[in-house]
């Protein structure tokens, strides 16, 4: 049978790797925690500024065609019939 490191290896020991390895699983979620929350908030704000820039669009469209609905506000007014 074949004898593993970890025979070797003294309580105290493994204790001290265990620690180790949860410290670094922490730290690795922790860090991948800031990263999703920043993902987060710049895929929402990516959304919003969209949006906006949609909603002017549309604005100036209803504006657009409001515009042509009415008459010219030059000075030359149309002459029926002559």
């Amino acid at each position: 049978m074949k004898e593993t490191e970890t025979d070797k290896a003294t309580p105290e020991q493994l204790l001290q790797m265990l620690d180790a390895q949860l410290a670094a699983q922490r730290s690795h979620r922790t860090q991948s925690g800031r990263n999703r929350a920043i993902i987060l908030v710049v895929g929402i704000l990516f959304i919003v500024v969209v949006a906006s820039g949609a909603l002017l669009v549309l604005d100036q469209m209803l504006m657009d065609m409001r515009q042509g609905d009415r008459p010219p506000t030059s000075g030359a007014t149309p002459v029926n019939g002559k």
